[in-house]
């Protein structure tokens, strides 16, 4: 089987699902050729306190190095590059994550982007080389569902005009909704310590800053009866590795209105939207590449 050529575009940083995702990715790659990690620009996020996007370009670079080094993947630490330092609406500039990604795909003969931050980079190597379009799959997990109002999810709403470009460009796009979709993905420290807390020095870490994010968002100590937590991210690769774990729909291209909303419409080219996903295979999966052996 051929190998599938991957770039993974992530504000790694920004929460603790996106280490998550980089970890089973990285676990994944029997069947896939990781040609670069670029790093996605943040900036105001209720779980970082980075003030600033080049701050928060440097502080994901510096942990998704960690996560490599604890998995025994340092050859990918080359193949790391930031990305963005300002917003596709603010600024059209070009950068290194972006130079990368442009080289990879003219290179392949397919390359697939699991881009799970702001579409920021993706929108600026598809408007500096428009001539990449048929040769890229992007799978991104942003926005919300069409049964939500509107998409003020972070992925979304940090830049509009990115995604509103991406859609727009006609490259080969799958899109997994947050709200309704991805939100099936949720876990408890309780599971997590079971299935991989004894699975290494990641399988600590990610148990660790699991059990850190859902303690910062607590208002009393009575927030953690019934605590859980969605590992969004997870999905994007999921995708990736096997797309019979899905229910899609191809429809028209929608248009997003000034309220962020979707306005469904007809004859445009067409965007795969997932529907519903299968929480238990990607569970599954997961946790047995981190190692977990059932002792039963």
């Amino acid at each position: 089987m051929e190998k599938v050529n991957v770039i993974l575009d992530t504000d790694i940083s920004n929460e603790v699902d996106d280490q998550f995702a980089l970890t089973y990715l990285v676990k994944s790659l029997k069947n896939c050729n990781l040609e670069a990690i670029t790093i996605a620009p943040f900036e105001k996020s209720g779980y970082s306190k980075v003030k600033s996007i080049e701050e928060g370009l440097d502080v994901s670079f510096e942990t998704a190095g960690k996560i490599l080094d604890m998995i025994d993947a340092c050859k990918y630490k080359k193949k790391m590059c930031k990305g963005a330092l300002k917003y596709f609406f603010e600024s059209k500039e070009s950068n290194l994550a972006v130079e990368r990604i442009i080289e990879i795909a003219r290179k392949n003969e397919k390359t697939t982007i699991i881009a799970i931050g702001a579409i920021t980079n993706v929108a600026l190597a598809l408007y500096h080389a428009p001539d990449v379009v048929n040769k890229l799959e992007i799978i991104w997990l942003g926005g919300n569902s069409f049964l939500s109002e509107k998409n003020n999810e972070f992925n979304f709403r940090q830049d509009v005009e990115a995604v509103k470009y991406v859609f727009n460009s006609k490259v080969k796009l799958t899109v997994i909704p947050c709200r309704n979709v991805a939100s099936s993905l949720s876990t408890t420290i309780y599971e997590l310590n079971h299935y991989i807390g004894k699975c290494g020095e990641i399988g600590e870490y990610l148990c660790q800053i699991f059990k850190n994010c859902k303690r910062a968002y607590r208002e009393n100590e009575n927030d953690e009866i019934g605590e859980s937590k969605v590992l969004w991210d997870l999905s994007a690769v999921a995708y990736l590795l096997n797309k019979n774990w899905f229910t899609c729909k191809q429809i028209s291209c929608p248009k997003i209105l000034k309220d962020l909303s979707y306005k469904q419409t007809k004859g445009k080219h067409k965007v795969n939207f997932v529907m519903d996903m299968n929480r238990h295979k990607i569970y599954q999966d997961f946790f047995l590449k981190m190692g977990y052996k059932n002792q039963k």
